[in-house]
Order: structure tokens, then sequence, then C-alpha cells
């Protein structure tokens, strides 16, 4: 599977995440709830954005190798 194709899976998943979060939260919403968020769920956040981000960075190299090394075989 493709770099991008894995970065859309992860964007899909976490969307579900979300989703059921928004779910859960009709009918729970406690103390208990809200400490499940602020400890693992929130923080997820701030690492799917870096997660992300070096894919996009990793994309970059790969397909800078592809053309680079596309162009050295048709020489």
């Amino acid at each position: 599977m493709s770099v991008s194709g894995s970065r859309a899976k992860l964007k899909d998943a976490h969307r579900q995440l979300l989703v059921a979060w928004q779910r859960s939260q009709e009918t729970w919403d406690d103390p208990v709830s809200q400490a499940l968020w602020r400890k693992q769920i929130e923080p997820l956040e701030t690492t799917l954005r870096s997660v992300l981000n070096a894919m996009d960075s990793i994309n970059e190299v790969l397909e800078r190798v592809r053309r680079e090394c596309g162009d050295d075989q048709s020489a």
C-alpha cells in the first residue's frame, strides 16, 4: 500500500474514532469519560498531526526517488 493510501486509512480511522466518541457522549458524560478524553483521545490529535506530517515528508522523498530513478533508467 502506498504512503498516501495508508495516510487516508489513518485519517479515516481517526474520523471513525471521533464519531464513535461523540455517540458515546450521548449516554456517557461523567468525570471518567472526561478523563479518558483528556488522557487518551485528546493527545492523539497532536500525535496524529505529527504522524501525518511525517507521512507527507516520506511521500515527498519517495516521489523524488522515483523521479530520479526513472530519469536514470531512461538515460
